[in-house]
């Protein structure tokens, strides 16, 4: 047989295993790919049919052998990487999932669809030890926070701890973690670190993630006095894009950080040396950057000079500033907590959200849909209840751009934050409304899916506001819900005490002073498990966790008595933290579902963190439980 009859032969056969794949006959074409694979050892198309189809079998540990194989023959292909990386986290091989997924994201690094894929994974993973391995997933890492189009939030965990076992950064910490300013001062010295104050992985983390690690802050602090202080002895040129980053990030926190009376003297010597509405080059951009790292002193509404880090700055601050009162009055008010008929608690609640809208963000995960996606929610009607600034709403909107969703709040601030954001994105299927929740009738629709994530809990009577949202749901329809835990939150309750009893205030100077009264105390105080938080390192969250106007911290029993009364069932409650949903399925196999609220009880008696992210479950009404839940249209539903 000459080499193009064996090829030929061969093709012709990987197409009738293909066929076979696709008409679900999985053993023929096993039979068909082995065949193949008996005289070509390293067929690659033959390999990768045999992969999916043990996958498919259930047969993951040989689909894993053919898929490490293919990757191993063709080195570089994303997909392969990506089909390998799944592979290992049906198998419970998180991290070897991770690194593959960080090869497939490193070898296209224009493809949306795998850094997504990759975020999801890296999403709370943190690392002790650099390794070559680590290496790569810093690369991937890197690659995916210098996009826009990526919601930066899931590699938080991941940076700060590969950020944080870097040597330079490791000196940093080291040096700012005790002793005077003075004394810190005199061990630093910019050009030694200046590589790594300017490493794209570090700049792009700094501009777009909080710093959830009190050793970072501290770091960050330091770094803001020192440039302060020094300001006429570097070149502002060479780190512009670092003061830039760091002014980004302070907005962001909205100046959570402390500084010093003697500081404040120093910004105010600093602000009279600068004109913000003629940032000339690259002097006066350092300059303005730095007074920007202390206090919003706004910005020119005229044309941004040239292009760079300050360029980039003016952008992100016109993207997250307060909004005037013309984008206030812009936000439709059909039933706000301020009239006359309005609650009393709901109207405390507005006022703290007007001050302090929450959660600022500045990305969004834009997917890559399929036509087939698009269409998913074609003619669903979607409520979020609580919006706050817009995450949520805007985000559904971009996953079902053929859903109508609706969100409401009561903070105008919150909604005209979203509101802006939904501009930038060029979002046209979502509408954010001011509406109390109590009020919510008023819209005169019935809705598919409501979603009230982090909100019943801070209503006088949680179960009202349930039952108001209760009378808009179709008949059929399906409800997320999210509610404080009373036991994940214990550190929360003993740290509100603790400010009233010290008689903090909720304003921005009292956040900032309890801050660092918390960072004060001694290693072994239990209070500092606020510092556990990520809330805890930005001034709006930070003030929503611990200085929150009202709220209620409730238990399982009492869900599973409100939906008693309320007439709704549990579908699936998340347990967002791997090694407890693991261990969970482990003792209670017959609760396949994780939805029997007795047994998760139980288990959260004895592991009261279970739901520090809150108990996020989805409910229906008794009367419409079928078979198929979630319905085929809500492609995202988490377990």
């Amino acid at each position: 047989m000459n080499q193009n009859t064996e090829n030929t032969g061969t093709a012709a056969e990987l197409n009738q295993a293909v066929a076979c794949f696709n008409q679900g006959r999985l053993e023929e074409a096993v039979r068909i790919c082995r065949k193949v694979l008996a005289g070509q050892p390293n067929e690659v198309g033959a390999l990768n049919i045999l992969g999916g189809s043990l996958a498919r079998m259930g047969k993951t540990r040989e689909a894993i052998q053919a898929a490490e194989q293919v990757c191993r023959l063709v080195p570089g292909n994303a997909v392969f990487y990506a089909n390998l990386s799944y592979l290992h986290s049906l198998a419970g091989n998180y991290q070897k999932a991770v690194l593959v997924m960080a090869h497939a994201v490193i070898s296209d690094p224009q493809n949306p669809v795998h850094q997504a894929k990759f975020a999801r994974l890296v999403d709370r993973l943190e690392f002790y030890q650099l390794s070559e391995e680590t290496n790569a997933i810093r690369q991937a890492i890197g690659i995916c926070l210098a996009r826009h189009g990526i919601d930066a939030t899931p590699f938080s965990t991941a940076w700060h701890s590969l950020l944080l076992l870097t040597p330079e950064f490791v000196e940093l910490a080291a040096a700012t973690g005790s002793g005077s300013f003075d004394e810190q001062a005199q061990l630093f010295d910019a050009a030694e670190v200046s590589d790594a104050l300017l490493d794209p992985f570090f700049l792009n983390g700094v501009r777009s993630l909080h710093a959830v690690d009190v050793r970072l802050e501290r770091i960050l602090t330091f770094l803001r006095r020192w440039f302060l202080l020094r300001r006429d002895a570097y070149d502002p040129a060479q780190f512009l894009p670092f003061l830039c980053a760091l002014a980004e990030h302070c907005l962001l926190n909205e100046y959570v950080f402390g500084m010093t009376a003697g500081e404040l003297a120093d910004v105010g010597g600093l602000a009279a040396e600068i004109d913000p509405s003629n940032p000339a080059g690259p002097a006066d951009q350092a300059r303005i950057a730095l007074l920007l790292c202390y206090r919003d002193i706004g910005l020119p509404a005229g044309a941004t000079p040239g292009e760079g880090p300050f360029r980039q700055l003016v952008e992100s601050y016109r993207s997250i500033a307060r909004a005037s009162d013309k984008q206030l009055q812009a936000v439709p008010s059909v039933a706000p907590a301020t009239d006359g008929g309005a609650n009393a608690v709901s109207a405390a609640v507005a006022g703290q959200y007007e001050e302090n809208p929450y959660p600022r963000w500045r990305r969004l995960e834009i997917p890559a849909l399929s036509e087939q996606q698009k269409a998913l929610g074609r003619g669903r009607e979607i409520l979020v209840a609580g919006c706050g600034t817009g995450h949520e709403p805007l985000n559904l909107a971009v996953h079902y751009p053929e859903a109508r969703v609706t969100g409401i709040d009561l903070s105008l601030q919150s909604l005209a934050y979203g509101r802006r954001k939904a501009a930038e994105l060029g979002i046209e299927n979502a509408e954010l409304l001011q509406c109390d929740i109590l009020r919510v009738n008023v819209l005169g629709r019935q809705f598919d899916l409501i979603t009230s994530l982090g909100v019943l809990h801070h209503m006088e009577d949680p179960v009202e506001g349930w039952r108001q949202l209760l009378t808009c749901l179709k008949a059929d329809g399906l409800m997320k819900i999210a509610l404080y835990s009373q036991a994940a939150r214990s550190s929360v309750a003993q740290c509100r005490e603790w400010i009233a009893e010290q008689g903090f205030e909720p304003t921005a100077d009292d956040i900032r002073a309890f801050r660092q009264a918390v960072m004060a105390l001694e290693e072994d105080n239990p209070l500092r498990d606020i510092m556990g938080w990520s809330d805890f390192y930005s001034l709006s969250e930070c003030r929503d966790l611990v200085f929150n106007v009202h709220e209620h911290n409730l238990t399982l029993p009492w869900i599973r008595s409100t939906l008693d009364e309320l007439g709704l069932v549990c579908l699936n409650m998340r347990i967002s933290i791997p090694e407890f949903k693991k261990e969970y399925r482990g003792m209670y196999p017959a609760d396949a579902d994780i939805s029997d609220l007795e047994s998760l009880h139980e288990y959260e008696r004895h592991n009261p963190q279970t739901f520090r992210d809150m108990y996020q479950f989805w409910c229906c009404r008794k009367d419409s439980v079928t078979a198929e839940r979630p319905p085929k249209w809500f492609y995202t539903m988490g377990g």
